[in-house]
C-alpha cells in the first residue's frame, strides 16, 4: 500500500526539493497528530467559552510573533556566509528580546480600552505575553537557522515537541479545573519546549564558524546590507498578519467568546494542511530558491515557483472538497455537541484555506527577491477588504454563519489578487537573461 508519504514525494518536485519538504512535513504531520487526537479531549475539558478566550490571546499572539525579529530570521537563509549567518542570528535574537517586551503594553492597551472584544482577555495576559513570546521567538529563530544548516530531522524534532508540550499541558491543567489559566499555561511550554528541543543542536552545528567576537560595528553593517527586511517586510508582515487575526476578534465583539471559540477551533482544524504542508514547502521552496538566484540560475527559480503552484493546487483540493461535505457532520460528533456551530464554520472557511495555503507557500519568493514593497501593497489592501467585512455585518446585522461566509469570500479575493502579484514578480524578475 502506498503511504502518505509517498503520496506527497508524488506530487511534488523530485530530488532535493521533495525529501525536504517530505522530511518536514513528516514531522509536522506527526506533531499535528498530537493536536488532533488531544482536541476531543480539550473539546470536553474547557467550554467553547474558554476556547474563545483563548483564541483571542492567540490572535494577537499570531499578530505580533511574525515579526518578533523584525523578519532577520528570513535573512539567515540569505547571509553570505556562515560567519555572517552568526551576527544575522545575533541581530535577530536582540530583537526578538525587545519586541517581546514591547508586546506588553500593546496587548494591555488592548485590554483596558476593550477594542474588539480584547476586554474579555484576563487581566494578567498582558504579563504572560511576554515569556510565551520570548519563548516562541527563540524558536523561530533557530529554526531559520537550521534550515540554513539543512538539520531537518532536528527541526521536525522540535516540531513535535512544542505540540506534545501543548497538548500535555492542556490536558492535564484541563483534567485540575485550570480553566484559562491552564490553556495559557500550555502555550508557554509550547513555545519553550519548541526552543529548547533545537537551539542546542543547531548553535553546535554553527560552532566552527563563530566569530572571535561580534561587535556593534559588525550588526550596524549587517542591519543595513538586510535592511528591507525590518523597514519593508515586517510593516507589511505586521498588516498581513492583521488581515489574517482580524476575524477572532470581529467575531468575539460581535458574537461573544462563545463564538470565537468556535471559529477558533474550526480554522485550527480545517487549517492543518496549511500548517502541515503548507509551512513544509514554503520552507523548501524559499531554501531552493535562494539557491537558485545565488547560483543566477534565475529560469529554475522560475520553473519551480510554477510547479509549486501547480502541485499545491491540486493536493489542496481533496482536504477542501472534504471539509466543506464532512465537517457540519463530523465536528459534533468527534468534539462534541457544543461544537456543532463549528462544522459549519469549518465549511464556510474551506475555500479561504485551501487558497492561503497555495499562496502563503509561494509568496516566500518576495524575501527571497527582496521585493517586500509588492507585498506590503496587497497586505494594505487585505486589510481594508476585511474591516469592510466587518463594517457591513455589523450594519446589516448579520447572524454568525453569513459574516464567515463574507469573510471567506473577502479573503479569497484578496489571496488572488496576491497570486497576480507573485506572478507578476516572477515574470518580471526570474526571466532568464
Amino acid at each position: 500500500m502506498t503511504s502518505w508519504r509517498q503520496l506527497i514525494s508524488d506530487l511534488l518536485p523530485k530530488g532535493r526539493v521533495a525529501r525536504g519538504i517530505v522530511t518536514l512535513a513528516s514531522g509536522t504531520a506527526a506533531a499535528q497528530a498530537v493536536t488532533v487526537c488531544a482536541m476531543p479531549i480539550v473539546t470536553r475539558l474547557y467550554t467553547p467559552a474558554q476556547i474563545g478566550v483563548i483564541s483571542l490571546f492567540l490572535a494577537f499572539f499570531n499578530f505580533w510573533a511574525p515579526a518578533l525579529s523584525l523578519r532577520y530570521e528570513y535573512a539567515l537563509l540569505n547571509a553570505q556566509d556562515d560567519a555572517e549567518s552568526h551576527v544575522v542570528n545575533r541581530l535577530a535574537v536582540l530583537c526578538v528580546a525587545v519586541t517581546s517586551v514591547l508586546s506588553m503594553p500593546v496587548l494591555a492597551s488592548l485590554h483596558y480600552a476593550g477594542v474588539l472584544g480584547f476586554g474579555l482577555l484576563p487581566w494578567w495576559a498582558p504579563i504572560a505575553t511576554v515569556p510565551i513570546l520570548f519563548g516562541y521567538g527563540q524558536f523561530m529563530v533557530c529554526r531559520s537557522w537550521g534550515l540554513r544548516a539543512g538539520v531537518v530531522r532536528h527541526i521536525t524534532k522540535s516540531t513535535m515537541a512544542r505540540s506534545a508540550a501543548n497538548a500535555v499541558t492542556r490536558i492535564g491543567m484541563g483534567a485540575l479545573g485550570a480553566g484559562v489559566p491552564g490553556l495559557f499555561a500550555a502555550e508557554l511550554a509550547g513555545a519553550w519546549g519548541s526552543a529548547a528541543a533545537l537551539y542546542r543542536s543547531v548553535h553546535e552545528h554553527f560552532a566552527s564558524s563563530r566569530p572571535a567576537q561580534i561587535s556593534w560595528e559588525m550588526l550596524k553593517v549587517t542591519m543595513k546590507r538586510y535592511v528591507k527586511f525590518p523597514a519593508l517586510e515586517t510593516p507589511s508582515t505586521f498588516v498581513n498578519q492583521l488581515a489574517m487575526t482580524l476575524p477572532v476578534p470581529m467575531i468575539a465583539s460581535l458574537y461573544g467568546p462563545t463564538a470565537a471559540g468556535w471559529f477558533g477551533l474550526a480554522r485550527a482544524m480545517v487549517g492543518i494542511p496549511n500548517t502541515q504542508i503548507g509551512a513544509a514547502v514554503g520552507d523548501v521552496f524559499q531554501m531552493e530558491l535562494a539557491r537558485a538566484v545565488v547560483e543566477g540560475d534565475r529560469a529554475r527559480g522560475r520553473r519551480l515557483f510554477y510547479k509549486m503552484m501547480i502541485k499545491l493546487s491540486l493536493f489542496g483540493l481533496v482536504p477542501m472538497a472534504g471539509v466543506m461535505l464532512l465537517g457540519p457532520w463530523l465536528m459534533p460528533v468527534i468534539f462534541g455537541p457544543a461544537w456543532r456551530e463549528a462544522g459549519w464554520i469549518a465549511a464556510a472557511i474551506a475555500p479561504w484555506l485551501y487558497v492561503a495555503l497555495i499562496v502563503s507557500s509561494l509568496s516566500r519568493l518576495l524575501s527571497v527577491l527582496q521585493a517586500q514593497e509588492y507585498k506590503l501593497l496587497y497586505d494594505m489592501v487585505a486589510v481594508l477588504l476585511f474591516i469592510g467585512a466587518f463594517m457591513a455585518a455589523r450594519h446589516f446585522r448579520w447572524s454568525l454563519l453569513p459574516m464567515v461566509a463574507c469573510l471567506s469570500v473577502t479573503a479569497v479575493f484578496s489571496y488572488l489578487i496576491y497570486l497576480a502579484v507573485l506572478v507578476g514578480v516572477v515574470e518580471s524578475r526570474l526571466v532568464a537573461k
